[in-house]
């Protein structure tokens, strides 16, 4: 028959061997603390670039020069394979695209910049692509030319 005695005295051991496994866990995730802190940071940075990347190359993809710099093997294939085609760009990312290279920028040039990568939209569509991502573009008006750039 089991015995009352037994099962206290063998969940009470269970516990104590749970518990100092636990403080060795403890101790062991906070000595892994900062490494792991670390690459969440490097995975962060990595998305920002690789996002900025994709943009990039959407708008670069028609250019034989990017053609080029494809075929030579510089963009690792797995970017390669998020690389959408210009007309799959949302149009805020093209404009984001060509803002961090350039800020601020009017929105008249910002319009002829965007025909020139093949992307044809009216100075409405832009107007409305900034004011929807407010948290991502400001502008500000110099007497009669409106500028946009990024925020900071």
């Amino acid at each position: 028959m089991i015995r009352f005695d037994d099962i206290s005295k063998a969940l009470e051991k269970q516990v104590d061997a749970d518990v100092k496994q636990i403080k060795a866990i403890y101790a062991e995730q906070n000595r892994l603390r900062t490494a792991v802190m670390r690459f969440r940071d490097l995975e962060n940075e990595v998305k920002t670039k690789e996002a900025r990347m994709r943009r990039a190359m959407a708008l670069l993809h028609r250019f034989p020069d990017a053609k080029e710099y494809l075929k030579k093997g510089k963009v690792p294939d797995a970017i390669l394979v998020a690389v959408e085609s210009l007309d799959d760009l949302p149009l805020w990312e093209a404009i984001a695209a060509i803002l961090e290279q350039v800020s601020p920028i009017q929105i008249c040039e910002l319009q002829h910049l965007l025909d020139q990568f093949e992307k044809k939209v009216s100075r409405q569509a832009i107007e409305s692509a900034i004011a929807t991502h407010k948290e991502l573009f400001e502008t500000h008006t110099r007497s009669r030319e409106k500028f946009v750039h990024l925020k900071r």
